[in-house]
């Protein structure tokens, strides 16, 4: 059987990671075998939904359990959903972990056992959280023009690359001081690429250093969301399937919460919620945020 555990790194003689939604590895360790696969967590900077993005990357990886310092509400109940176990209050070497689990030493959690946004708020000093960004299409040839170097600053960056030096494409956004670069094109011909509006520096002046460091770790939100949804398009790619939200009728009273969160624009609601598959990304926001409990994550199988 494959668990998951989440760890400090890639080895199994690692400590196991209090956060769950913000760890740094998490370790994909078939039980039997003990054969293990490392993953750097595509979620450790997101601003917000981190627990849920990774909760429904475990349910990917086709896991039954998931061992872990604490976790909270919103992935807790993309687990429940998912029909993964969650064991929580686990410390000490991944190695010994994983012992305890097989021989029977751990139960499951009931209940989450900390507040939303746990990770955040106890997450290393330099990871700052930002506000949920805006989609918009992919594959419209933008890029990321992640120019470095010889200038004054950051230029027109990620958008005109990062200054007026010589580089590479066309990037996104626009950025701040005269580096270098005009960015990497060509996109992915898929949807929902998360882009953020940036704030406008004169090419002048220096930028200001904060100003300049809430920029960049904006851009690091945006690019590990987009590796995540990547990492999601290949799974489905190998897979022939993909994950998206199903709503029970039943249980669903059109409130239109749903509507509100869905980052994809992928739901509508008349008497009821009804989420467009072609759409749905399956990110589980609209889960969280469900106060009947009346959306779940399905797999769709599709042609390839």
């Amino acid at each position: 059987m494959k668990i998951a555990v989440t760890s400090t790194g890639p080895t199994l003689d690692d400590s196991v990671e209090a956060r769950f939604g913000r760890c740094a590895y998490f370790l994909i360790i078939d039980t039997d075998t003990m054969q293990l696969e490392a993953i750097e967590n595509p979620n450790i900077a997101l601003g917000g939904g981190a627990g849920i993005q990774s909760a429904q990357l475990m349910s990917e990886k086709g896991v039954i359990a998931v061992l872990t310092g604490n976790c909270g509400p919103n992935a807790f109940n993309v687990f429940g959903q998912v029909g993964i176990q969650v064991i929580v209050g686990v410390n000490g070497p991944v190695r010994n972990a994983v012992e305890q689990f097989k021989t029977g030493a751990f139960s499951s959690a009931s209940q989450p056992n900390v507040a939303s946004h746990f990770g955040m708020n106890n997450s290393p000093a330099d990871a700052t959280p930002t506000g949920q960004p805006m989609t918009g299409p992919l594959g419209q040839g933008g890029g990321m023009g992640l120019g470095m170097g010889g200038g004054r600053g950051m230029g027109r960056g990620m958008g005109k690359g990062m200054g007026r030096g010589g580089g590479m494409g066309r990037g996104m956004g626009r950025g701040m001081g005269s580096g270098l670069g005009t960015g990497m094109g060509a996109g992915f011909g898929m949807s929902n690429w998360p882009t953020v509006e940036q704030p406008v520096f004169s090419s002048e002046s220096e930028p200001d250093p904060e100003q300049a460091k809430v920029f960049l770790r904006e851009q690091v939100q945006i690019l590990e969301q987009q590796k995540l949804q990547i990492q999601q398009r290949i799974s489905e790619l190998e897979t022939g399937s993909r994950s998206i939200a199903v709503v029970d009728s039943e249980k669903c009273t059109g409130c239109g919460i749903c509507l509100d969160v869905c980052p994809a624009g992928a739901i509508e609601v008349t008497e009821k919620a009804v989420i467009n598959d072609e759409i749905c990304t399956g990110c589980a926001a609209c889960i969280a945020e469900c106060p009947n409990k009346a959306i779940t994550i399905a797999q769709k199988e599709f042609s390839k």
